[in-house]
């Protein structure tokens, strides 16, 4: 593989930035909705927007964009967010991949489905003032636990979005990954109201995970329908190809950037600019997915003979 590493490592450490934020978040606050954790995955990556120059001189400039989508009109998107990644030569372009993620959360044993829906937006900030019948499950202490028996809640198996991702796959040929949140590890436990103590964050074992949805389906297949998976159906899937970290579940969503999707191992590349797949997904407002976070790669033009031509090819 001929991308230099600093870009790679470069690249892995800001999308590590955004695992570690939404396991952080995850940790504090164990019924976090998945559109904030969506949020602050977006949040992290734009704090590295700013282009920077590496030693090999490779330019790399990351872009950020969240419109919300569908789950705002309907209930659901087929994906959350979009992964582009684009490959430049002295200014041009020459290639562009794309993957979907579809976020789902981790959710802990004590806590039913609780996602924003539209009548939150409808309600809009009222749902903030709590009554005093309300006030108890806020102030109370209560003990949140994600265990093996943890489910992913908003996943249920043949449900209409899994039945509609399945038929985009099948539609556009562009395969859909589950972009899966988690705490800092699992077994964890923490008690809501938390008492500031000055004890440092745990280290983020687990993170963000990135699994195909076709692995998700192949765990459910035969369960009943509206099955939802536990974090123990999933813990021990390692999808193909392999990453660097072996460890499972499925990859970690640095390395899923990193050395797969650029790598071409993963998602959706094309050649030609006037995709299709690339038109649907990134050109209408109604397009499939809520937000998109677009990587973008100049690899210096070279010198006599252009020796980096045959370095970007490889590359893409």
């Amino acid at each position: 593989m001929d991308m230099p590493d600093d870009v790679r490592a470069w690249v892995r450490s800001v999308f590590r930035a955004c695992s570690v934020e939404t396991a952080v978040a995850l940790s504090r606050m164990p019924n976090t909705h998945e559109e904030a954790l969506d949020l602050a995955f977006i949040a992290k990556a734009a704090e590295y927007a700013a282009p920077v120059r590496l030693p090999s001189d490779w330019v790399v400039r990351i872009d950020t964009h969240f419109l919300g989508g569908r789950r705002h009109f309907y209930n659901w998107e087929i994906a959350d967010i979009g992964v582009l990644i684009l490959f430049r030569r002295g200014g041009k372009l020459v290639k562009t991949k794309v993957a979907l993620l579809q976020s789902k959360r981790l959710y802990p044993v004590e806590q039913e489905y609780d996602e924003a829906e539209r009548l939150d937006y409808e309600i809009g900030f009222a749902r903030l003032f709590h009554t005093d019948s309300r006030l108890d499950a806020v102030v109370g202490p209560r003990v949140f636990a994600f265990t093996d028996d943890s489910t992913y809640t908003a996943l249920k198996s043949k449900d209409e979005q899994d039945k509609a991702i399945v038929a985009y796959e099948k539609q556009s040929g562009i395969p859909v990954y589950y972009l899966l949140y988690h705490p800092a590890h699992v077994p964890y436990e923490t008690e809501i109201p938390r008492v500031p103590n000055g004890v440092a964050e745990e280290p983020v074992v687990l993170g963000a995970r990135v699994l195909p949805s076709q692995d998700v389906r192949n765990v459910t297949r035969s369960k009943p329908k509206g099955y939802l998976p536990r974090f123990g159906d999933i813990k021990i899937l390692s999808p193909t190809p392999s990453a660097p970290t072996v460890t499972p579940p499925g990859w970690l969503v640095e390395e899923f950037v990193a050395d797969l999707a650029i790598d071409c191992k993963v998602g959706h590349a094309t050649e030609r600019f006037d995709d299709e797949g690339l038109r649907q997904l990134f050109f209408n407002r109604s397009g499939p997915i809520a937000a998109a976070i677009a990587v973008t790669f100049d690899a210096p033009r070279g010198g006599p003979g252009n020796a980096d031509r045959g370095a970007i090819a490889r590359v893409v």
